[in-house]
This record gives C-alpha cells, structure tokens and sequence, in this order.
C-alpha cells in the first residue's frame, strides 16, 4: 500500500514539472524515466527537484555534497526503481 501511495505522488510530481529542471536539457519527463530529489531539513522539505535520469545520475553527487555542507539530507525517489 504504502509504494503504491508513493508511486502514485511521484508520477503526479513528474506530471506536474513536465520538463526536466536542468534548463539545457529540457526533456519532456515520464515517471519510469526521471527522479525526484528533496531537500529535507528534519522531517521538512526545504525544495524539491524533478529530473530525468540521465540528468540525475549527472548531478546526483555534487547535490549531495552541496546539501551536506548546508546540514540537509536528500531524498531520492527513482522512477526506474519503482
């Protein structure tokens, strides 16, 4: 129950940005091809990004770095995991 709950927000996240957040890209997104990342402070979401996955597995290291040097955490939802 609770993937299929996931499942079902990220697509409506994918839905919702259509296009990939890297401006240069611009790739009209499909949920089993794209990843969200959340900036979480505690339990909050400080910003929450949508990209394909080719873009995503680009940027995922230097996001990581630069949220762990401002004290936040990422969370990855993967659309090719789900």
């Amino acid at each position: 129950m609770k993937e299929t709950i996931q499942r079902d927000a990220f697509k409506f996240s994918v839905g919702r940005a259509i296009f990939c957040s890297i401006p240069e890209c611009g790739v009209i997104l499909d949920w089993k091809r794209a990843a969200e990342f959340s900036a979480c402070k505690g339990d909050k979401y400080v910003s929450i990004k949508v990209f394909c996955a080719d873009c995503a597995d680009r940027v995922r290291p230097s996001i990581e770095s630069k949220l762990s040097d401002l004290g936040l955490r990422l969370e990855v939802i993967d659309g090719r995991k789900l």
